[in-house]
């Protein structure tokens, strides 16, 4: 009887010791493009979305990890193709579950660029993330004229075999 308790504790730690190691998460990368859609494409983000998923892919979902920049026109150095309008950029990056909202993060840039790496849904493991839905928006420094948004681009969760 003694024998046995001994024996199971070791089995387990021989077992541990001889395992390939901890399988790391992996990682499906997407490029992604929202402008204000406006003529001047005022505003631009642009950058990679990386869909990590865990040692045991498809499951579970880790998160998305995104990382890019927002440029607003016109930019203080380089050729003006864009007069100052008074309005600064803003883009939204959402992380749906299905129709629920999971995570969602804002960036603003006004005559120049902004750079960003942030993860979204990193608590939504046990949901996953099905989509990520970018718009850009130009927003009045003043509060007059009202703010406008491009159109609305959706990346979908790539699939994993």
């Amino acid at each position: 009887m003694r024998t046995v308790r001994l024996v199971a504790p070791l089995a387990a730690l021989l077992a541990v010791a001889a395992s390939p190691g901890i399988a790391h998460a992996a990682a499906i990368t997407q490029s992604f493009y929202a402008d204000s859609g406006d003529a001047c494409r005022y505003g631009v983000t642009d950058g990679a979305l990386d869909w990590r998923y865990g040692a045991t892919s498809p499951l579970p979902m880790l998160g998305v990890n995104v990382s890019g920049k927002l440029i607003d026109q016109p930019l203080p150095s380089g050729p003006v193709a864009c007069a100052d309008d008074r309005y600064y950029s803003s883009a939204t990056y959402i992380a749906y579950s299905g129709t629920v909202e999971v995570d969602r993060q804002t960036r603003v840039a006004d005559n120049g660029v902004t750079t960003f790496a942030f993860t979204l849904g990193a608590n939504a493991a046990s949901t996953g993330i099905s989509r990520v839905v970018i718009q850009v928006c130009r927003n009045p420094i003043v509060t007059l004229p009202p703010s406008y948004c491009g159109k609305p681009a959706t990346y979908l969760a790539p699939p994993v075999a």
